[in-house]
């Protein structure tokens, strides 16, 4: 199967692909393809692109969502900023151009949005969440974590397939062991043994022997979410099989992944070139994909989907205890836990470490009410939402574009002269004025639509805009 499909592939110039499964009960290696139709001939058809490594795209991001709900630095739905930023030169893009606003975490996963991640890997810490990825079997990962910085959830590292592959394996069979007993042969934390002897075929990626079940779930349950590419939803087809399942794609669409957890199976697949040359539309989703879930059909079906850890867990369990879940009254609009403001709660099961994350601070005298950028970009996707009823100047205005500490290129103009860039601000009353001023020089004014076309000097500068009750906001940006 593997090799008829990489034929297909190979007319669309994506020569090469790999594939392997695993028992997740056993940690072993069922089936492993190193390379597809390795006697077409082709640059690289012997190289065994399975144990390479490989730009990783977005495929490790259910680790981080995993691990910030671990430490009870989100809930599972906690609202996510989904705005430009630029952090240090490094200004991520979501894959389709657009920004959000806020985005639930679980939903940002689901759809794969990189703006949030690389949010929640500033906070969560890169440090922290490179030595996570070591201690859940990538060997790849060799520089310090300083060289990978924030990129290191967008594919700016590598990883192998089977390592990968066997570290979400490693997810299933810790959360089966400590949910219903079954599931690991062995501690959690010890590697697999492969089923036969292949280059790169054993699994060696143990879980972090921490990690809580509760987060485990709620990523399985995001991950059962993302867009399948045959359009099929398990919710309305009961014949169809369910999945959680990741892809990636990395930069220059050279390398295009797709991983897929059951609770008896781990499928990887890895779609692109072994020479490197990246290839227009290869992406996870569309070529990987599809042969993720050819691979899963053909495996025997699972009798059961992942339990819910509800009753996994006893009620006087020491609150220091990773395993525990407790329930909270969550906030429903913020996803984080309710504050005093908050009109509505339910209640949730959370990690532990949740009861320590922050409360709700978007709700004021009764209204749900996010900062003005990222309302800016939460409005046009949400016509519910309806912001502050009362005046309330607290964080009342925010630039949108550019973000402070970017570095800008002018653009021009065939005849040379400077087009110069257009900076925006957002204000929570939609009828505000805004007064502009460019180091502390007066240059416009603006009201209901806050866009203002500036061309400054080679040089550090600092915007400001006024409102009328006084309420500033101020960046600072470099011209070269």
């Amino acid at each position: 199967m593997t090799g008829r499909r990489s034929d297909d592939l190979a007319k669309e110039d994506v020569a090469d692909l790999a594939a392997l499964v695993i028992d997740n009960v056993s940690g072993e290696v069922i089936a492993y393809v190193g390379n597809a139709s390795a006697g077409r001939e082709r640059p690289g058809a012997q190289v065994d692109i399975a144990a390479a490594p490989r730009s990783t795209g977005s495929i490790l991001k259910p680790f981080l969502y995993a691990a910030a709900l671990e430490e009870g630095i989100i809930l599972p739905r906690t609202l996510l900023p989904d705005i430009p930023v630029n952090l240090g030169g490094f200004a991520p893009q979501n894959f389709d151009r657009q920004f959000y606003g806020a985005v639930p975490a679980a939903e940002a996963l689901a759809r794969s949005l990189n703006v949030p991640a690389v949010f929640l890997l500033r906070q969560y810490g890169v440090a922290k969440f490179h030595a996570l990825l070591q201690e859940a079997g990538l060997t790849t990962l060799t520089a310090d974590a300083g060289h990978y910085g924030l990129s290191l959830i967008l594919g700016g590292g590598e990883g192998r397939l089977n390592e990968i592959t066997a570290a979400y394996s490693a997810l299933v069979r810790h959360y089966l062991a400590t949910t219903t007993g079954s599931g690991a042969k062995t501690a959690p934390g010890a590697p697999g043994k492969a089923k036969k002897d292949v280059p790169g075929a054993k699994t060696g990626s143990p879980a972090p022997g921490s990690w809580n079940p509760v987060a485990l779930w709620y990523t399985f349950e995001a991950l059962k979410e993302v867009n399948r590419p045959d359009e099929l939803d398990w919710r309305l087809i009961r014949s169809v099989r369910k999945a959680a399942w990741k892809t990636g794609t990395s930069y220059g669409f050279r390398d295009a992944w797709a991983v897929g957890v059951t609770p008896d199976w781990a499928v990887g697949v890895w779609t692109g070139n072994a020479a490197g040359q990246g290839v227009p539309g290869l992406t996870g989703a569309r070529t990987a994909g599809p042969v993720l879930f050819d691979i899963l059909n053909l495996l025997p079906a699972d009798e059961n989907w992942f339990p819910d850890p509800g009753g996994s867990f006893v009620a006087d369990a020491p609150q220091d205890d990773k395993r525990q879940g407790v329930w909270a009254q969550v906030c429903p609009l913020s996803g984080m836990l309710a504050g005093p403001d908050c009109p509505e709660s339910e209640t949730v099961l959370i990690p532990a470490a949740g009861l320590e994350s922050e409360a709700c601070p978007y709700h004021r005298d009764g209204d749900f009410v996010l900062p003005p950028a990222m309302e800016w970009f939460y409005k046009p996707h949400h016509p519910e939402y309806i912001g502050a009823r009362k005046s309330n100047s607290e964080r009342a205005v925010e630039f949108i574009y550019p973000a402070s500490g970017t570095t800008l290129s002018l653009p021009r103009q065939l005849d040379g002269t400077v087009e110069g860039v257009v900076f925006r601000a957002a204000h929570h009353r939609p009828d505000a004025t805004l007064w502009w001023h460019l180091d502390q020089t007066y240059v416009g004014e603006t009201r209901f639509l806050h866009q203002l076309r500036l061309a400054p000097d080679p040089g550090l500068h600092t915007l400001t805009v006024v409102d009328q009750q006084g309420n500033t906001a101020s960046i600072g940006f470099e011209v070269k």
